[in-house]
């Protein structure tokens, strides 16, 4: 990817392209306040590797892959509880017996996860 002249081509940029990914998760953990990134912000990492590489060849280069990918994680985990309880709200838990719940807490996972992934995670930013 060549960059123009300007804001792109700081020294910080110009090394980031030449990290590998492995580089570059190293370089995220070394920053104030890191805490790692879990199954949705990693979802949407994955993504964009595959589907828009451009985008987090770009990332990369502006060191914001880390920033992105939290703030989906912080999004999704948000929408998951909100969904979940909204969901609960409506369809009250059974009370026959213990596979009757188990099922009912599937579904409504189940359900508020695939909202989740649709809506937050698979959608560029």
């Amino acid at each position: 990817m060549a960059l123009k002249a300007g804001k792109y081509t700081t020294a910080e940029a110009m090394a980031a392209l030449s990290l590998t990914g492995e580089e570059v998760e190293k370089w995220e953990r070394s920053l104030p306040g890191y805490r790692p990134i879990s199954k949705y912000g990693n979802m949407f990492r994955e993504y964009l590797k595959e589907y828009h590489p451009d985008r987090y060849d770009f990332l990369v280069s502006e060191m914001e892959v880390y920033e992105v990918c939290k703030a989906v994680d912080d999004e999704a985990r948000e929408m998951m509880i909100a969904i979940q309880n909204q969901l609960r709200a409506k369809t009250p838990r059974p009370k026959s017996d213990f596979m009757a719940t188990v099922r009912y807490e599937t579904e409504i996972r189940d359900q508020s996860e695939e909202f989740v992934l649709r809506e937050i995670v698979y959608k560029i930013r």
